[in-house]
């Protein structure tokens, strides 16, 4: 975590999704550093609570966490009044919930397999922002963040459920960024690449074996893969996050940010 945003997002009060131990971690923990209040929502409670408690505990009572599954409206509607009833309204919405799939190709796979990348990825992150829109206009305005997916710019195969949901996704954000202008309401994507954390961290191993390759060897493909010396973090493409929430970022919707290292060029 860090403390280069600090203030920047003072007084604000942030709705996020999909808080596990990776990415969703770190954009609570900068935008709670940043000066925020963030109702964190996801579908296992355990991990959430437990953040929670840990960011009261070193930034006051600035965080709370509801069990939310965003392909329910009832999910959605409840973590917004959360929000609203521990911290007074909501300024930004960050929709960080996804559902990953692999393996099945077009071909391969009945259409209905595709459907759940969708729900989530797309129509859940469509449906948080739907429920969130009230408290936005009553604050005014506000910021919506989507993280979108680097799968977008470089297609694998066997991967056209998550990358098909989460490019509808980004095309999303460029609707909504047209739409909800006029009430002051910004909406823009954060692309991240590979992200070197905890769950990357978890899945090399597995990863490694799959492809043959000790896990110093399939780490330093991937290395080998981006411009930078390493990989971009979960800590790093957090700070995009806050930047979008930001008022540093006030002239900018229906945008996106790349943040994997310099692995592709948009």
């Amino acid at each position: 975590m860090t403390d280069t945003a600090k203030g920047l997002l003072e007084g604000r009060v942030v709705v996020l999704s999909g808080v596990g131990p990776g990415l969703g971690r770190h954009i609570a923990e900068n935008a709670c550093a940043a000066g925020a209040s963030v109702m964190m929502g996801a579908r296992s409670a355990d991990f959430g609570e437990g953040l929670a408690g840990e960011l009261c505990a070193r930034y006051g009572r600035v965080a709370a966490f509801g069990r939310c599954d965003v392909t329910r409206d009832a999910d959605c509607a409840a973590l917004v009044a959360g929000a609203e009833d521990s911290f007074g309204g909501v300024d930004c919405v960050v929709a960080n919930a996804a559902a990953m799939t692999r393996g099945a190709t077009l071909e391969s796979a009945d259409l209905d397999d595709w459907r759940p990348a969708f729900e989530v990825n797309l129509f859940g992150s469509l449906r948080l922002v739907k429920a969130a829109l009230p408290a936005l206009k009553r604050r005014g305005g506000g910021s919506v963040v989507f993280v979108g997916s680097q799968i977008v710019r470089r297609v694998f195969p066997g991967r056209g459920p998550y990358a098909a949901s989460k490019a509808a996704l980004l095309t999303a954000a460029q609707v909504l960024a047209r739409e909800l202008g006029p009430y002051r309401i910004r909406v823009n994507t954060v692309v991240p690449g590979r992200m070197w954390g905890e769950p990357l961290q978890r899945g090399l191993p597995r990863l490694a074996e799959e492809r043959g390759m000790t896990v110093e060897q399939q780490l330093q493909r991937m290395r080998d893969d981006v411009s930078l010396p390493d990989l971009a973090t979960d800590e790093e493409c957090a700070r995009a996050v806050i930047f979008l929430a930001s008022d540093l970022s006030a002239a900018m919707t229906g945008q996106s940010i790349d943040t994997n290292a310099g692995e592709t060029f948009h």
